[in-house]
């Protein structure tokens, strides 16, 4: 995500305006001023528009973390796996539940555990116990973030 690209299309508009005017060196004057004004104003929105991206993609990407960084002064969008993978201990899978669901449900399950190359009741444990290991950590991004 360029803010030059922004910036050169809101300098070509300016510049089109400002030529209505003639060559009056005070009106040229002040159309610099406003463009030097507007450019740190313009990084932030940029930024602040890659942040909603991140937000919005992260939260679409179950298993992946979407974050913002910055490379030679531009927010690029990163996308992580998610490191902190769910492990289960097989050797104390000694409590049951009994749970009810649609056979929709359970056909779904059923596709994303052989997606996964899992059991139906491995793919369960992990995906809850996946779940409740994020309950309350809230979305982050990785990288720094300047504005």
């Amino acid at each position: 995500m360029d803010a030059r690209v922004v910036m050169t299309e809101i300098e070509e508009s300016l510049s089109a305006q400002l030529s209505l005017a003639g060559d009056d060196p005070q009106i040229v004057e002040a159309g610099e001023a406003i463009m030097a004004g507007l450019e740190p104003a313009i990084d932030r929105a940029v930024m602040h528009l890659a942040e909603q991206a991140a937000s919005e993609i992260d939260a679409q990407l179950p298993n992946q973390r979407v974050g913002v960084e910055l490379r030679e002064g531009a927010p690029v969008l990163v996308v992580h796996g998610n490191e902190d993978t769910v492990r289960i201990d097989t050797d104390d899978l000694e409590a049951r539940i009994t749970l009810r669901l649609s056979e929709k449900l359970k056909g779904v399950l059923e596709d994303a555990a052989g997606e996964a190359g899992e059991s139906v009741n491995t793919f369960v444990v992990k995906t809850l116990a996946g779940k409740a290991k994020e309950r309350g950590t809230g979305r982050r991004y990785s990288g720094t973030i300047e504005t």
